[in-house]
């Protein structure tokens, strides 16, 4: 009896060399950042290349006395502890598969330190309230441009989108049939498997405020019948066919707050979905309800929402004084 003995060839079956696993590996590493966050690394690690070229420090691999140095020097010139934990994030990111300078110890004790000396409270961006959103479309005129921006705020506010999620959205994404749109999330913070999310926005009997009619304005004046939704708009008034960038968002909304007449320094593109989860909130909507929209996975975010529209405190200064409310 004779046996077929399978050899490998040096096609399909050829064994992996080092390298060659490596890249395999960092494929699958990189696919599990968003193109956002891959994007802020890339940022970040140019920024600690340049320090090390100007201090002498070899940034690949890192020492950890250059990575200790490099984020002391950000706290020393002002930036955030969540700026700084976002550029020790890159760091270790660029070192993967590698010996990692941010697992040193003395890397974890200068952040701990920066932490307590530099503080993590932030300060957020209002909460755009319905009452300021009426005043920012209401005073946009009728061109291209502010077509778009009208339906990016109305749909960015009445579907509290990340911004993230505003700017990928595609027409193939939402479904126009019937009173209300009907969206698909691709993919989204909370749901980075791209298993898909879902968001309603229903007509309203306002026309001025309904987020489905600035839709279909928007995409009537434009001429887009696929693609992505919102596009950049260049001086000539030509729409582009790419995607905006997220921060474009907030761009607009400041924009808006200019011409109405608010003060735009208080609000940025977050200020649209807390805007909606505080006015749902404040108006008595239930925490499931409000987390059907806003695609959180539990309510422990939600509260702190609550906290800051200052609703329990209110109701606990009423009943301390014993009045009515």
């Amino acid at each position: 009896m004779t046996m077929t003995v399978i050899t490998p060839t040096d096609t399909a079956l050829a064994p992996f060399t080092p390298s060659d696993r490596a890249q395999r590996i960092r494929r699958y590493v990189d696919a599990g950042k968003s193109d956002a966050t891959k994007r802020a690394y890339s940022i970040a690690w140019r920024a600690f290349e340049a320090f090390c070229a100007e201090h002498g420090y070899v940034p690949h691999p890192a020492q950890p006395e250059a990575v200790v140095d490099y984020l002391t020097t950000l706290a020393d010139t002002g930036a955030s502890v969540s700026k700084i934990g976002q550029h020790r994030a890159a760091i270790r990111f660029y070192h993967r598969g590698q010996a990692n300078p941010c697992a040193d110890d003395r890397v974890e004790e200068t952040m701990k330190g920066i932490t307590r000396k530099v503080g993590t409270m932030s300060k957020p961006k209002a909460a755009l309230s319905p009452d300021e959103l009426r005043k920012l479309v209401a005073t946009l005129p009728d061109d291209l441009r502010c077509k778009r921006d009208r339906a990016l705020l109305l749909m960015g506010w009445a579907g509290a989108f990340r911004r993230s999620e505003l700017v990928a959205l595609t027409v193939a994404d939402i479904d126009t049939r019937g009173d209300k749109l009907t969206i698909t999330l691709r993919r989204s913070k909370t749901d980075q498997e791209g298993q898909g999310l879902y968001k309603s926005l229903p007509s309203m009997e306002d026309a001025t405020i309904c987020p489905v009619a600035a839709y279909r304005a928007w995409l009537d004046a434009a001429g887009i019948n696929s693609g992505v939704v919102f596009r950049s708009i260049d001086r000539w008034g030509h729409a582009h066919e790419g995607q905006m960038d997220g921060r474009e968002v907030a761009r607009i909304v400041k924009s808006a707050c200019k011409r109405a007449g608010i003060d735009e320094r208080r609000f940025a593109g977050h200020s649209l979905r807390s805007g909606f989860v505080t006015a749902a909130t404040l108006a008595g909507a239930n925490d499931s309800d409000i987390m059907e929209q806003t695609n959180h996975k539990s309510s422990a975010t939600l509260r702190r929402y609550k906290q800051m529209a200052g609703l329990g405190a209110q109701r606990a200064v009423f009943a301390a004084f014993g009045a009515a409310k």
